[in-house]
């Protein structure tokens, strides 16, 4: 597995401002960047090799990177 990118809010905000982009929370546009909520979530989801994930909406890759 990659090392999972350490996401602090700080970064993703400077990331957004580059980019040009502005979530907003209103519109339910939250982003998981507490890594041992990532681990959590993967191990409950016991997922084997042959396992298909479908990951909805578009994020910053916190959880992809745990799958």
């Amino acid at each position: 597995m990659t090392a999972p990118l350490r996401q602090t809010r700080t970064h993703l905000m400077a990331l957004f401002e580059k980019l040009g982009l502005h979530p907003r929370g209103d519109l339910g546009q939250n982003f998981l960047i507490d890594l041992n909520l990532l681990e959590c979530i993967v191990a409950e989801a016991d997922l084997g090799p042959d396992d298909v994930v479908l990951e909805i909406g578009a994020g910053t890759g916190g959880l992809t990177t745990f799958l």
